[in-house]
């Protein structure tokens, strides 16, 4: 079911986003561009951190879903040609800093959806100690890699990226992601 308010807010701060820095951006600048009261706003957000990584969640779970994606190869596509077709605002969010920072959010929430695929394909079951360090190591690195982009250091095209974070993917998990056809639980 589409949320047409959580959107409107979304929405606002993406346009925000791509013309002011983020320690620029406020709550009230936020409700104003969204149309939102305050009580609306806070009704779905407690902050600006939280609706600038919520939208990163919806972009990313927007290809987390069979169909879209037939392996994490392809996500890696999405993500990266994302990150270059958004490179204004992109930079702007990971300009955020502290606990709540996008980077934080990215690597969280990438390893917590890495986790939620592995525990689907496998029947409950998650990460060997192996793979967790292996996931935690490359979660972190696709946070710097996602700062890279934003500041321009890669000339590189999306679809060779993706060929070289998947072959940086733990081997044991490189393809045990989307085998099944069903959707994961919680995605669209």
């Amino acid at each position: 079911m589409v949320n047409r308010t959580l959107n409107a807010i979304i929405e606002g701060f993406n346009r925000l986003i791509s013309e002011v820095d983020f320690n620029k951006i406020s709550v009230e600048m936020i409700m104003k561009e969204a149309g939102v009261s305050r009580s609306t706003f806070y009704r779905y957000f407690k902050d600006k951190y939280d609706v600038m990584n919520a939208n990163f969640k919806n972009i990313l779970d927007y290809y987390v879903v069979p169909g879209r994606c037939r392996n994490y190869r392809d996500l890696c596509f999405h993500m990266f040609s994302y990150a270059q077709n958004n490179l204004k605002a992109f930079k702007r969010a990971l300009d955020s800093t502290g606990f709540n920072s996008l980077s934080n959010f990215i690597y969280e929430y990438a390893y917590q959806t890495a986790l939620k695929i592995t525990r689907h394909n496998r029947n409950g079951q998650g990460f060997t100690p192996a793979e967790e360090l292996q996931v935690d190591v490359f979660c972190n690195g696709i946070c710097a890699v996602y700062r890279n982009i934003a500041n321009q250091r890669y000339k590189i095209e999306a679809s060779v990226a993706a060929d070289a974070l998947f072959e940086m993917m733990p081997e044991s998990l490189k393809h045990l992601w989307w085998d099944t056809a069903e959707a994961l639980p919680g995605a669209e």
